[in-house]
């Protein structure tokens, strides 16, 4: 669910064309396994940088060849790349899917060839293969807890209004970015009001228009959740047409947001004291590429089983990147040791 559209890396745009050319195609040399590594959209940073480095680690670890398939941000494609696993020669496949029902049949066709299957983000219906996840739920309740502390700090006197914006019906997102981002908040404040999770599901421009929408209905709203970047781009936008969106010298003035996915866009906006973007969930491309490709070749080599009932879900760190807990040179460290940048 990590939506961002951002730079495009000219030479992993090829991946995809790589994937689908090198179907059935031999392993590099004899005893070499064969990873089918998938990504929701290579047009994102994150998945183009945990592509990168799930190619490197691969092969540097465990000899191993990872082609990359590359969803192209729509359900029927991840799909249908799926259907292609059992007959591509693959020792084992990592997915990254949004439509898990329409999956399972493919998933279940390779499972049966005896082949590797994971799963990342969401588990896969009750085909019942590990699942790699990031721990989004501590960063998500710690980012509601700082916010909630930070408001009623600068503002002792105005109660909390919350609201989230992303995928009210998506599992994983409720649990791992709505449900605990809200416990957090109460956890400061159990009196909080809480509007709830708006669908967003469009992206940027839905959410611009939410926010106008929602603010000039409930202008008391002051912490908003926005759960991917490419929405807080469109959160950030509706803000600004209305005036807000700006804090004074790092105190709030009208709201402070959160955002999912950060990365150099949000670290000016995190970082200027002037902007109501304080807190972004960090999810690192290097670290989860890592443990993507562990768990799968784990599943190959017998040391966890290809299915379970219910499926094992294994989590894999996520970071709180903080105007008030993250010092900038660190933030900034960290930009570059996971992107590059």
């Amino acid at each position: 669910m990590m939506l961002r559209k951002r730079s495009f890396l000219t030479g992993l745009a090829a991946m995809s064309l790589i994937a689908a050319a090198g179907i059935g195609a031999p392993s590099q040399a004899a005893g070499d396994k064969r990873i089918a590594f998938f990504v929701s959209d290579l047009s994102n940073v994150f998945h183009q940088s945990q592509a990168a480095e799930a190619k490197r680690y691969a092969k540097e670890k465990y000899g191993a060849e990872v082609v990359v398939f590359d969803g192209q941000a729509d359900s029927a494609v991840m799909t249908q790349n799926v259907d292609q696993i059992a007959a591509g020669a693959f020792d084992g496949a990592t997915l990254h899917i949004w439509d898990a029902e329409a999956a399972t049949p493919g998933v279940n066709e390779a499972l049966g060839e005896k082949i590797a299957m994971t799963s990342f983000f969401s588990p896969i219906s009750d085909t019942g293969i590990p699942t790699a996840r990031s721990d989004e739920a501590g960063v998500s309740y710690e980012m509601g807890r700082q916010m909630a502390t930070a408001w009623k700090e600068a503002h002792p006197d105005k109660p909390i209004v919350m609201v989230q914006l992303g995928w009210p019906n998506h599992t994983e997102v409720n649990s791992g970015r709505t449900a605990p981002f809200v416990q957090g908040v109460l956890s400061v404040d159990p009196k909080a009001e809480n509007l709830g999770c708006l669908d967003s599901s469009k992206g940027q421009e839905a959410a611009k228009q939410i926010i106008v929408d929602l603010l000039t209905q409930r202008p008391e709203v002051n912490l908003i959740y926005s759960e991917a970047s490419n929405l807080t781009v469109g959160t950030m936008a509706g803000l600004s047409q209305l005036g807000r969106g700006k804090f004074d010298n790092g105190k709030p003035l009208t709201e402070i947001v959160a955002s999912v996915d950060f990365d150099s866009v949000e670290y000016d906006q995190v970082y200027d004291p002037n902007s109501s973007l304080k807190v972004s969930m960090g999810l690192p491309p290097v670290e989860t590429a890592r443990g993507r490709v562990d768990l799968v070749m784990d599943v190959i080599n017998g040391k966890v089983e290809p299915s379970t009932s219910p499926a094992k879900e294994f989590f894999y760190k996520a970071y709180t990147i903080s105007y008030w807990t993250m010092a900038q040179d660190k933030a900034k460290a960290w930009l570059q040791n996971q992107f590059g940048i």
